[in-house]
């Protein structure tokens, strides 16, 4: 079995993080370090995760309860449980499927006299153009909050200079990844003061417990690779459990109860010299999996993709088809291990109580969504096989 994606840290990073657990907490030359290598060293905070750093924001904006922000109609569970912690309501935007771009129509319909910022989110690799959302934003006193989790490539991508608060994840499964930390450029001087304050008197995290993850990513490292994770496959079958389950429990970055507390923490040194050492050796790879995603782009024509219109990195590779459980199946029966929608990601719905429409472009996604293991390690003569199986199988959107 292929597995649908490749981690994107190798085992000298995680042998150079466990050093650095072992050997004392530089935290001060850790930061140093981190912000020097991001472009915009004046404005960069680093968090142990994004939802950190966004948490944060929240708690330091001091928005009335019961205010109202604008949110891309497909984000992450974690987001919108923030948002609610803090007495917020989200309010879903719908997007534009060719794009995804959240739709103009949607956005002014979801105004309210009670909004009071737009979170706009990069999805699957592709970037939106932020100029639009820009003028939005400040037309209406709005605070804009650009998530660039999925953008991120190792380009120099620092999101858009005119958005309020710009945000970055580095966890497991991202590019660059070092298996946590979180970046966000605060444009604000006096807003970006009051976060780095509130950080500083957050516990820091445990070394030991860094070097647990560490090691656990050691383990999943060894399982991503085509013989072990089909053992894998095969066990789960076995013991009637789905690997698609086990793998999300294996990657997720904040399991359980106790959100919040979870991710109130500063990162601890060995974090920051790693994160450190991902972003200073970035620019000596390679980015994104575009050769083999333009290959299957050819090899396929009439498929649709979301965000085809959009500057693409393909990190990951994501198709749209009528029967995507079918085509899922039989990939699977072949060896490849595509997915469907993942429980980390979810539609935003409006609460009940909300005049706004059900964003139905956003749960038409969700339910033609397929996720294909795209990249340069699958190989040219595994991506044939893939891109046949789609073309015979897949129904395809007129």
């Amino acid at each position: 079995m292929i597995p649908r994606k490749r981690l994107d840290i190798g085992w000298r990073d995680l042998l150079y993080g466990m050093r650095r657990c072992l050997s004392g907490d530089r935290r001060c030359e850790g930061h140093a370090a981190c912000r020097e290598s991001t472009g915009d060293p004046a404005a960069a905070i680093f968090f142990l995760s994004l939802r950190s750093g966004f948490d944060a924001c929240l708690r330091e904006a001091r928005f009335p309860r019961g205010s109202q922000i604008l949110v891309s109609a497909i984000t992450i569970p974690d987001i919108l449980e923030i948002i609610r912690s803090h007495g917020l309501v989200p309010v879903p935007v719908d997007l534009d499927p060719l794009t995804l771009e959240p739709d103009p129509d949607s956005l002014h319909n979801g105004l309210t006299s009670r909004t009071v910022a737009l979170l706009a989110t990069h999805l699957f690799g592709a970037r939106i153009p932020m100029d639009p959302l820009v003028r939005f934003a400040r037309m209406h006193g709005l605070i804009l909050f650009e998530d660039c989790a999925q953008a991120h490539r190792g380009d120099g991508f620092t999101g858009h200079p005119d958005s309020d608060v710009r945000m970055f994840s580095f966890g497991p499964i991202k590019y660059d990844t070092a298996l946590g930390g979180g970046l966000l450029f605060v444009g604000d001087p006096g807003l970006r003061g009051r976060i780095r304050r509130l950080h500083r008197s957050y516990p820091v995290q445990s070394r030991g417990w860094f070097f647990l993850r560490l090691a656990k990513y050691g383990v999943v490292l060894l399982l991503n690779r085509p013989g072990p994770y089909t053992l894998l496959c095969a066990a789960c079958r076995l013991l009637g459990r789905s690997h698609d389950a086990v793998g999300y429990r294996a990657t997720r970055g904040f399991r359980g109860l106790e959100l919040l507390r979870k991710i109130r923490r500063q990162p601890c040194g060995a974090l920051l010299d790693l994160l450190s050492r991902r972003l200073h050796s970035n620019a000596l790879r390679p980015t994104g999996c575009r050769p083999e995603a333009l290959t299957f782009h050819r090899s396929v024509p009439d498929l649709c993709y979301p965000g085809q219109r959009a500057d693409h990195s393909y990190w990951l590779f994501v198709v749209r088809v009528r029967n995507a459980a079918d085509v899922c199946r039989r990939l699977w029966d072949a060896g490849l291990d595509a997915h469907l929608w993942p429980p980390s990601l979810c539609v935003v719905e409006p609460d009940r109580d909300l005049p706004v429409q059900v964003p139905t472009c956003a749960l038409a996604l969700a339910r033609q969504l397929l996720f294909l293991p795209v990249y340069p390690q699958v190989g040219r003569v595994r991506l044939a096989r893939l891109s046949r199986i789609v073309r015979q199988r897949a129904r395809l959107h007129g």
